[in-house]
């Protein structure tokens, strides 16, 4: 996984104070990309990938920091849909209703479109795709999407405010959980993860690595970095910060 930009929060990412591409998942022989918000086409250029490459799209929400350069990325990867890619996953009101933000001209650029819906799976030939429970966040509908493939677990938790729920709603041991983690401490205020609720989660959950990403200016200047290592510190589990451009095998 190549994490193209790790902004979170409006200040951040609409300042550039971190980049806000998305991840570039390579996973059971394909290559998918994730959320590429503001400026995905060109952090995928600038850490030496190749947009024809792509043979998925997956947008776990519709807010313009997780979709803003979905049509530009589409474009570039299929040569103006001359070659479809094999599969875009987006909930509902990112493609359709009154204000999608998919244009009908993209869609184009797939051989299939599916709607991200509890209790569905999408298989992507050897891979499974499945949402694992909706979040709580303004305006937008989203999920947790678990990839598998083989004995492989992968689990993205996009933006969304903490329940109880979220405790019990993702398999033991992962062996990677990526966390939109947004603030440092919850605030009811804001629909997002806050680094003590992401704690809350992998203490019960336990996954073999986490990441957390997606950082608004409350946790940068919060440094990351050292976020993950007191989080590391008091659960006993392997916890980093992403940074732009980091790659991280697993």
């Amino acid at each position: 996984i190549i994490f193209l930009g790790t902004a979170g929060g409006r200040t951040v990412v609409f300042r550039q104070l971190r980049h806000s591409g998305g991840m570039w998942l390579h996973f059971g022989g394909k290559n998918i990309i994730i959320d590429p918000g503001p400026g995905s086409l060109v952090r995928i250029f600038e850490r030496g990938l190749e947009p024809r490459d792509l043979d998925a799209v997956v947008l776990s929400h519709r807010h313009l920091d997780h979709v803003a350069d979905v049509a530009s990325v589409v474009e570039s990867a299929t040569d103006a849909n001359k070659h479809k890619l094999e599969l875009l996953l987006a909930p509902y009101d990112a493609l359709e209703g009154e204000d999608p933000v998919v244009l009908k001209y993209t869609k184009k650029g797939f051989k299939r479109v599916e709607i991200t819906t509890m209790g569905n799976t999408y298989i992507l030939e050897e891979i499974t795709i499945k949402p694992l429970i909706p979040h709580i966040h303004q305006g937008a509908e989203t999920y947790s999407l678990e990839f598998s493939y083989k004995d492989k677990v992968f689990i993205y938790v996009p933006c969304g405010r903490f329940y109880e729920d979220m405790l019990y709603a993702y398999p033991e041991n992962p062996d990677l959980m990526v966390f939109n983690t947004t603030f440092l401490k919850p605030n009811l205020n804001y629909y997002h993860l806050s680094a003590e609720d992401v704690e809350r989660i992998i203490q019960k959950v336990k996954p073999k690595k986490t990441v957390l990403t997606h950082f608004s200016l409350q946790m940068l200047r919060a440094v990351p970095v050292k976020v993950a290592e007191d989080m590391k510190k008091r659960t006993g589990l392997e916890v980093v910060a992403a940074t732009d451009g980091m790659k991280l095998e697993f």
